[in-house]
């Protein structure tokens, strides 16, 4: 069974994190150029991404009836062919999470052009958010 409470937890630390970037008010490539920024925004970034991981495998695990992804990436791939995200949307989100080991375990390698990147669009995370909410519903 699907916890729906702890998915809601875990969107409300999506939100918290996505406030808080914005907070950061980081609008050009060359705010990320101080380390404190970057550093920053690769955790804030990071920590969004596992989020949505979560999320996503809480679904799958819950359904019982959803196989389990052998990657992070799988896991949109998963969810968009049972109907909880859109192909489009799992497509994106697959990208984004190929940075995720980076930024764990790499983050040096990662540049400020992929990071700004990155930052720009893990805003699709509230997109995921809204279109869980709609699976959850249903």
């Amino acid at each position: 069974m699907i916890d729906k409470e702890q998915i809601s937890v875990m969107v409300k630390d999506i939100e918290r994190y996505l406030s808080d970037l914005s907070a950061m008010d980081i609008s050009r490539k060359e705010d990320l150029k101080e380390k404190e920024a970057y550093y920053a925004v690769s955790m804030v970034v990071f920590a969004v991404m596992n989020r949505v991981i979560d999320i996503g495998n809480e679904i799958i695990s819950g359904s019982g009836n959803m196989p389990l992804p052998g990657a992070y990436s799988d896991t949109f791939e998963i969810l968009s062919k049972n109907k909880v995200l859109t192909p489009v949307l799992a497509s994106e989100l697959a990208k984004l999470m190929r940075y995720r080991n980076i930024i764990a375990h790499e983050y040096y390698r990662l540049s400020v052009d992929e990071l700004f990147a990155l930052k720009k669009n893990i805003y699709k995370a509230e997109k995921f958010v809204n279109e869980i909410k709609k699976y959850l519903k249903r």
